[in-house]
Protein backbone atom coordinates (compact mmCIF):
# COMPACT_ATOMS: atom_id res chain seq x y z
CA UNK A 1 0.00 0.00 0.00
CA UNK A 2 1.39 3.12 -0.45
CA UNK A 3 0.00 6.70 -0.48
CA UNK A 4 -0.10 8.66 -3.80
CA UNK A 5 -1.22 12.45 -4.24
CA UNK A 6 -4.00 13.44 -6.41
CA UNK A 7 -1.98 14.80 -9.12
CA UNK A 8 0.34 11.66 -9.33
CA UNK A 9 -2.88 9.37 -9.55
CA UNK A 10 -3.48 7.44 -12.90
CA UNK A 11 -6.47 5.43 -13.95
CA UNK A 12 -6.40 1.83 -12.97
CA UNK A 13 -4.96 2.22 -9.88
CA UNK A 14 -6.99 0.81 -7.13
CA UNK A 15 -7.85 2.58 -3.72
CA UNK A 16 -6.95 0.46 -0.52
CA UNK A 17 -9.10 2.69 1.62
CA UNK A 18 -12.68 4.45 1.59
CA UNK A 19 -13.13 7.94 0.87
CA UNK A 20 -15.11 10.08 2.67
CA UNK A 21 -16.22 13.54 2.50
CA UNK A 22 -18.28 15.77 4.68
CA UNK A 23 -20.83 14.02 7.39
CA UNK A 24 -19.10 10.87 6.95
CA UNK A 25 -20.46 10.25 3.56
CA UNK A 26 -18.97 7.79 1.34
CA UNK A 27 -17.30 9.30 -1.55
CA UNK A 28 -15.61 6.31 -3.18
CA UNK A 29 -15.53 2.52 -1.66
CA UNK A 30 -12.61 0.89 -0.83
CA UNK A 31 -11.38 -1.35 -3.94
CA UNK A 32 -12.73 1.00 -6.40
CA UNK A 33 -10.55 0.80 -9.50
CA UNK A 34 -10.02 4.90 -10.12
CA UNK A 35 -11.50 6.47 -13.97
CA UNK A 36 -10.23 9.79 -14.90
CA UNK A 37 -13.66 10.87 -13.78
CA UNK A 38 -13.22 9.39 -10.05
CA UNK A 39 -9.91 11.05 -10.14
CA UNK A 40 -11.62 14.52 -11.50
CA UNK A 41 -14.03 14.15 -8.79
CA UNK A 42 -11.29 13.40 -5.85
CA UNK A 43 -9.65 16.62 -7.00
CA UNK A 44 -13.05 18.13 -6.52
CA UNK A 45 -13.51 17.37 -2.87
CA UNK A 46 -10.25 18.98 -2.54
CA UNK A 47 -9.07 15.35 -1.33
CA UNK A 48 -5.20 16.02 -1.52
CA UNK A 49 -3.80 12.38 -1.25
CA UNK A 50 -5.22 8.48 -1.32
CA UNK A 51 -3.60 5.39 -0.05
CA UNK A 52 -3.69 2.68 -3.36
CA UNK A 53 -2.85 -0.85 -3.40
CA UNK A 54 0.78 -1.78 -4.67
CA UNK A 55 -0.25 -4.46 -6.52
CA UNK A 56 -2.45 -2.07 -8.91
CA UNK A 57 -3.11 -2.97 -12.53
CA UNK A 58 -1.12 -1.24 -15.43
CA UNK A 59 -2.62 2.22 -16.49
CA UNK A 60 -5.53 1.38 -18.78
CA UNK A 61 -5.99 2.21 -21.96
CA UNK A 62 -9.29 3.43 -23.66
CA UNK A 63 -10.42 2.05 -26.73
CA UNK A 64 -9.51 3.00 -29.77
CA UNK A 65 -12.90 5.01 -31.54
CA UNK A 66 -14.28 3.23 -34.59
CA UNK A 67 -16.50 4.27 -37.16
CA UNK A 68 -19.07 1.78 -35.57
CA UNK A 69 -19.19 3.82 -32.48
CA UNK A 70 -22.03 6.54 -31.63
CA UNK A 71 -21.26 10.00 -32.61
CA UNK A 72 -21.04 10.99 -28.89
CA UNK A 73 -19.09 7.83 -28.30
CA UNK A 74 -16.48 8.62 -31.19
CA UNK A 75 -16.27 12.72 -29.36
CA UNK A 76 -15.37 10.74 -26.10
CA UNK A 77 -12.46 9.30 -27.62
CA UNK A 78 -10.91 12.65 -29.36
CA UNK A 79 -9.10 15.06 -28.13
CA UNK A 80 -10.75 17.76 -28.68
CA UNK A 81 -13.26 16.45 -25.95
CA UNK A 82 -10.02 15.97 -23.70
CA UNK A 83 -8.74 19.13 -24.15
CA UNK A 84 -12.03 20.27 -23.53
CA UNK A 85 -12.54 18.04 -20.17
CA UNK A 86 -9.33 19.04 -18.67
CA UNK A 87 -9.84 22.63 -19.41
CA UNK A 88 -13.34 22.85 -17.73
CA UNK A 89 -12.64 21.04 -14.39
CA UNK A 90 -9.12 23.14 -14.60
CA UNK A 91 -11.26 26.56 -14.22
CA UNK A 92 -13.75 24.69 -12.26
CA UNK A 93 -11.36 23.89 -9.38
CA UNK A 94 -10.85 27.49 -9.48
CA UNK A 95 -14.62 29.03 -9.96
CA UNK A 96 -15.05 26.55 -6.94
CA UNK A 97 -12.81 29.01 -4.50
CA UNK A 98 -13.54 32.14 -5.74
CA UNK A 99 -17.55 31.43 -5.63
CA UNK A 100 -17.15 30.40 -1.69
CA UNK A 101 -14.81 33.60 -0.73
CA UNK A 102 -17.51 35.98 -2.63
CA UNK A 103 -20.26 34.09 -0.59
CA UNK A 104 -18.69 34.34 2.23
CA UNK A 105 -15.67 36.78 2.73
CA UNK A 106 -17.13 39.71 0.70
CA UNK A 107 -14.27 39.41 -2.21
CA UNK A 108 -14.65 41.71 -5.08
CA UNK A 109 -16.01 40.25 -8.46
CA UNK A 110 -13.59 40.56 -11.54
CA UNK A 111 -16.19 39.96 -14.40
CA UNK A 112 -13.30 40.11 -16.91
CA UNK A 113 -11.58 37.38 -15.06
CA UNK A 114 -14.67 35.09 -15.29
CA UNK A 115 -15.64 35.98 -18.02
CA UNK A 116 -12.04 34.84 -18.95
CA UNK A 117 -12.28 31.56 -18.08
CA UNK A 118 -15.30 30.92 -19.43
CA UNK A 119 -14.22 31.84 -22.77
CA UNK A 120 -10.80 29.70 -22.42
CA UNK A 121 -13.43 26.61 -22.31
CA UNK A 122 -15.49 27.36 -25.24
CA UNK A 123 -12.12 27.38 -27.25
CA UNK A 124 -11.13 24.44 -25.95
CA UNK A 125 -14.36 23.01 -27.97
CA UNK A 126 -12.70 23.50 -30.81
CA UNK A 127 -14.68 22.44 -34.02
CA UNK A 128 -17.15 21.11 -31.51
CA UNK A 129 -20.67 22.30 -29.96
CA UNK A 130 -20.83 23.40 -26.68
CA UNK A 131 -23.71 21.40 -26.04
CA UNK A 132 -21.92 18.38 -27.54
CA UNK A 133 -19.12 18.42 -25.30
CA UNK A 134 -21.64 18.78 -22.02
CA UNK A 135 -23.98 15.72 -23.18
CA UNK A 136 -20.61 13.98 -23.02
CA UNK A 137 -20.11 14.99 -19.57
CA UNK A 138 -23.65 14.31 -17.96
CA UNK A 139 -21.70 11.18 -16.15
CA UNK A 140 -20.25 13.59 -13.73
CA UNK A 141 -21.54 14.90 -10.30
CA UNK A 142 -24.17 18.00 -10.75
CA UNK A 143 -23.02 20.35 -8.19
CA UNK A 144 -23.91 23.69 -8.04
CA UNK A 145 -20.62 24.53 -9.12
CA UNK A 146 -21.28 22.44 -12.26
CA UNK A 147 -24.49 23.53 -12.71
CA UNK A 148 -23.27 27.63 -12.74
CA UNK A 149 -20.48 26.66 -14.88
CA UNK A 150 -22.75 24.65 -17.45
CA UNK A 151 -25.46 27.74 -17.70
CA UNK A 152 -22.86 30.15 -18.25
CA UNK A 153 -21.38 28.35 -21.99
CA UNK A 154 -24.83 27.87 -22.58
CA UNK A 155 -25.58 31.43 -22.12
CA UNK A 156 -22.96 32.82 -24.33
CA UNK A 157 -23.87 30.40 -26.91
CA UNK A 158 -27.88 31.42 -26.55
CA UNK A 159 -26.28 35.38 -26.61
CA UNK A 160 -24.72 34.34 -30.17
CA UNK A 161 -28.46 32.77 -31.27
CA UNK A 162 -30.15 36.02 -30.24
CA UNK A 163 -27.28 37.96 -32.02
CA UNK A 164 -26.86 40.02 -28.60
CA UNK A 165 -24.00 42.44 -28.53
CA UNK A 166 -20.18 41.60 -27.05
CA UNK A 167 -21.19 43.44 -24.02
CA UNK A 168 -24.58 41.82 -23.30
CA UNK A 169 -23.20 38.41 -24.21
CA UNK A 170 -20.49 38.87 -21.62
CA UNK A 171 -23.61 40.03 -19.10
CA UNK A 172 -25.58 37.07 -19.76
CA UNK A 173 -22.66 34.62 -19.47
CA UNK A 174 -21.99 36.58 -15.80
CA UNK A 175 -25.67 35.88 -14.93
CA UNK A 176 -25.53 32.41 -15.89
CA UNK A 177 -22.35 31.76 -14.11
CA UNK A 178 -23.56 33.73 -11.00
CA UNK A 179 -26.96 32.66 -10.81
CA UNK A 180 -26.96 29.76 -8.52
CA UNK A 181 -24.20 31.25 -6.16
CA UNK A 182 -26.95 31.81 -3.40
CA UNK A 183 -27.11 27.88 -2.78
CA UNK A 184 -23.95 28.43 -0.85
CA UNK A 185 -25.76 29.57 2.26
CA UNK A 186 -28.30 26.61 1.91
CA UNK A 187 -27.26 23.57 3.93
CA UNK A 188 -25.78 20.71 2.11
CA UNK A 189 -27.73 18.18 3.48
CA UNK A 190 -30.97 20.09 2.10
CA UNK A 191 -28.84 20.28 -1.55
CA UNK A 192 -27.70 16.80 -1.55
CA UNK A 193 -30.96 15.54 0.02
CA UNK A 194 -32.00 12.28 -1.85
CA UNK A 195 -35.97 12.20 -1.06
CA UNK A 196 -38.69 14.74 -1.15
CA UNK A 197 -37.95 18.21 0.46
CA UNK A 198 -40.15 19.23 3.47
CA UNK A 199 -42.14 22.32 2.88
CA UNK A 200 -40.25 23.42 5.57
CA UNK A 201 -36.81 22.40 3.38
CA UNK A 202 -38.34 23.56 0.24
CA UNK A 203 -38.57 27.25 1.66
CA UNK A 204 -35.27 27.24 3.03
CA UNK A 205 -33.65 25.94 -0.72
CA UNK A 206 -35.99 28.68 -2.67
CA UNK A 207 -34.01 31.43 -0.46
CA UNK A 208 -31.16 30.99 -2.31
CA UNK A 209 -32.47 33.37 -4.82
CA UNK A 210 -33.05 36.09 -2.58
CA UNK A 211 -29.78 35.13 -0.79
CA UNK A 212 -28.26 35.71 -4.48
CA UNK A 213 -29.31 38.63 -4.62
CA UNK A 214 -27.71 40.15 -1.36
CA UNK A 215 -25.00 38.54 -1.99
CA UNK A 216 -24.31 40.21 -5.04
CA UNK A 217 -26.23 43.79 -4.53
CA UNK A 218 -23.07 45.40 -3.35
CA UNK A 219 -21.25 44.13 -5.96
CA UNK A 220 -19.91 46.41 -9.06
CA UNK A 221 -21.33 44.32 -11.41
CA UNK A 222 -24.30 44.57 -14.51
CA UNK A 223 -27.68 45.29 -12.76
CA UNK A 224 -29.28 42.21 -14.85
CA UNK A 225 -26.14 39.94 -13.05
CA UNK A 226 -27.87 40.67 -9.66
CA UNK A 227 -31.60 40.73 -10.58
CA UNK A 228 -30.92 37.20 -12.34
CA UNK A 229 -30.13 35.29 -9.46
CA UNK A 230 -32.93 36.93 -7.77
CA UNK A 231 -35.87 35.97 -10.46
CA UNK A 232 -34.18 32.98 -12.50
CA UNK A 233 -36.90 30.96 -10.41
CA UNK A 234 -39.58 33.35 -11.25
CA UNK A 235 -42.28 31.90 -14.14
CA UNK A 236 -44.13 34.45 -16.44
CA UNK A 237 -47.58 33.05 -15.18
CA UNK A 238 -46.34 34.06 -11.96
CA UNK A 239 -46.12 30.70 -10.41
CA UNK A 240 -42.49 30.86 -9.55
CA UNK A 241 -40.68 32.19 -6.88
CA UNK A 242 -39.41 33.97 -4.51
CA UNK A 243 -42.21 36.66 -5.40
CA UNK A 244 -44.12 34.98 -7.79
CA UNK A 245 -44.19 38.09 -10.40
CA UNK A 246 -45.56 38.23 -13.66
CA UNK A 247 -43.90 38.11 -16.94
CA UNK A 248 -43.75 42.04 -17.21
CA UNK A 249 -42.29 42.12 -13.73
CA UNK A 250 -39.72 40.12 -14.94
CA UNK A 251 -36.04 40.53 -16.59
CA UNK A 252 -35.28 38.99 -19.73
CA UNK A 253 -31.57 38.27 -18.61
CA UNK A 254 -33.58 36.59 -15.52
CA UNK A 255 -36.27 35.22 -18.16
CA UNK A 256 -33.14 33.14 -20.46
CA UNK A 257 -31.24 32.32 -17.48
CA UNK A 258 -34.23 30.24 -16.01
CA UNK A 259 -34.55 28.33 -19.32
CA UNK A 260 -30.66 27.67 -19.70
CA UNK A 261 -30.98 26.37 -15.97
CA UNK A 262 -33.85 24.30 -15.96
CA UNK A 263 -32.95 22.70 -19.30
CA UNK A 264 -29.56 21.83 -17.67
CA UNK A 265 -30.88 20.58 -14.09
CA UNK A 266 -33.31 18.47 -16.15
CA UNK A 267 -31.18 16.84 -18.34
CA UNK A 268 -28.13 16.36 -15.43
CA UNK A 269 -28.16 13.57 -12.91
CA UNK A 270 -29.87 14.71 -9.27
CA UNK A 271 -29.31 12.87 -5.86
CA UNK A 272 -33.31 12.20 -6.22
CA UNK A 273 -33.57 11.00 -9.93
CA UNK A 274 -31.38 10.30 -13.13
CA UNK A 275 -30.20 12.70 -15.89
CA UNK A 276 -33.24 12.70 -18.26
CA UNK A 277 -32.87 12.69 -21.54
CA UNK A 278 -32.80 15.79 -23.77
CA UNK A 279 -35.65 15.21 -25.94
CA UNK A 280 -37.66 14.04 -22.94
CA UNK A 281 -36.74 17.43 -21.48
CA UNK A 282 -37.72 19.26 -24.76
CA UNK A 283 -41.27 17.52 -24.83
CA UNK A 284 -42.05 18.99 -21.68
CA UNK A 285 -40.78 22.47 -22.52
CA UNK A 286 -42.95 22.23 -25.15
CA UNK A 287 -46.50 20.94 -23.50
CA UNK A 288 -45.69 24.36 -20.81
CA UNK A 289 -43.09 26.56 -21.91
CA UNK A 290 -45.73 28.83 -23.75
CA UNK A 291 -47.08 29.63 -20.24
CA UNK A 292 -44.07 29.21 -17.91
CA UNK A 293 -41.05 31.28 -20.13
CA UNK A 294 -41.17 33.97 -22.81
CA UNK A 295 -42.34 32.36 -25.84
CA UNK A 296 -39.71 33.99 -28.08
CA UNK A 297 -37.10 32.71 -26.00
CA UNK A 298 -38.20 29.40 -25.50
CA UNK A 299 -38.90 28.38 -28.68
CA UNK A 300 -35.69 30.07 -30.55
CA UNK A 301 -33.77 28.21 -27.22
CA UNK A 302 -35.82 24.72 -28.26
CA UNK A 303 -35.16 25.08 -31.93
CA UNK A 304 -31.32 25.50 -31.65
CA UNK A 305 -31.38 22.39 -29.03
CA UNK A 306 -33.11 20.01 -30.66
CA UNK A 307 -31.37 20.91 -33.66
CA UNK A 308 -27.76 20.47 -32.28
CA UNK A 309 -28.54 16.87 -32.13
CA UNK A 310 -28.60 15.94 -35.35
CA UNK A 311 -26.73 13.48 -36.65
CA UNK A 312 -26.54 11.93 -32.74
CA UNK A 313 -27.30 8.37 -32.31
CA UNK A 314 -30.22 7.40 -30.38
CA UNK A 315 -31.67 4.70 -28.80
CA UNK A 316 -35.68 4.83 -29.16
CA UNK A 317 -38.01 3.01 -26.57
CA UNK A 318 -38.51 -0.34 -28.63
CA UNK A 319 -34.87 -0.40 -27.89
CA UNK A 320 -33.56 0.24 -31.41
CA UNK A 321 -30.57 2.83 -32.48
CA UNK A 322 -31.28 5.07 -34.93
CA UNK A 323 -29.67 8.22 -35.87
CA UNK A 324 -31.42 11.62 -35.71
CA UNK A 325 -31.93 13.16 -39.56
CA UNK A 326 -34.25 16.13 -39.39
CA UNK A 327 -35.52 18.09 -37.01
CA UNK A 328 -39.79 18.52 -37.33
CA UNK A 329 -40.25 22.30 -36.68
CA UNK A 330 -43.92 21.62 -35.09
CA UNK A 331 -43.06 18.89 -32.70
CA UNK A 332 -39.19 19.41 -32.03
CA UNK A 333 -39.10 16.11 -29.64
CA UNK A 334 -40.55 14.24 -32.62
CA UNK A 335 -37.95 14.28 -35.11
CA UNK A 336 -37.40 11.89 -38.25
CA UNK A 337 -34.92 8.95 -37.45
CA UNK A 338 -33.31 6.54 -39.17
CA UNK A 339 -33.02 2.93 -38.78
CA UNK A 340 -30.75 0.22 -40.25
CA UNK A 341 -33.69 -0.81 -42.28
CA UNK A 342 -36.11 2.47 -42.41
CA UNK A 343 -37.07 6.23 -41.54
CA UNK A 344 -39.05 6.74 -38.94
CA UNK A 345 -41.04 10.08 -38.74
CA UNK A 346 -41.65 10.29 -34.85
CA UNK A 347 -44.69 12.60 -35.25
CA UNK A 348 -46.79 9.92 -36.92
CA UNK A 349 -45.09 7.22 -34.79
CA UNK A 350 -46.66 7.99 -31.64
CA UNK A 351 -46.30 4.45 -29.73
CA UNK A 352 -42.06 5.29 -30.38
CA UNK A 353 -40.14 7.95 -28.30
CA UNK A 354 -36.02 8.90 -28.23
CA UNK A 355 -35.09 7.33 -24.89
CA UNK A 356 -31.82 7.88 -24.28
CA UNK A 357 -29.01 9.85 -26.82
CA UNK A 358 -26.25 7.28 -27.17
Amino acid sequence: MSTVAIEQLKTGMVLADDIFIFENKLLLPKDTELTDYMIHKLEFYSIKKVKVKDSAPSEATAPASSEDDSYSQRLKHSQEFKEFKEEFFKNLYVLKTDFLDIANKDKKIEPEEFLNRVDSIIEHAGSQSVFDMLHCMREYDDSTFVHALNTALICHTFGHWIHLNEDDINALTLAGLLHDIGKIRVSDTIIKKTERLSPTERTMMQAHTVYGYEILKNQDIDERVKLAALMHHEHCDGTGYPKAYEASQITDFAKIVGIIADYDSLTSARPYREALCPFEVIKKFELEGLQKYDPSYIMTFLEHVSNAFINHTVRLSNGETAEIVMINKQFLSRPMVKTETQFIDLTKETNLSIEAII
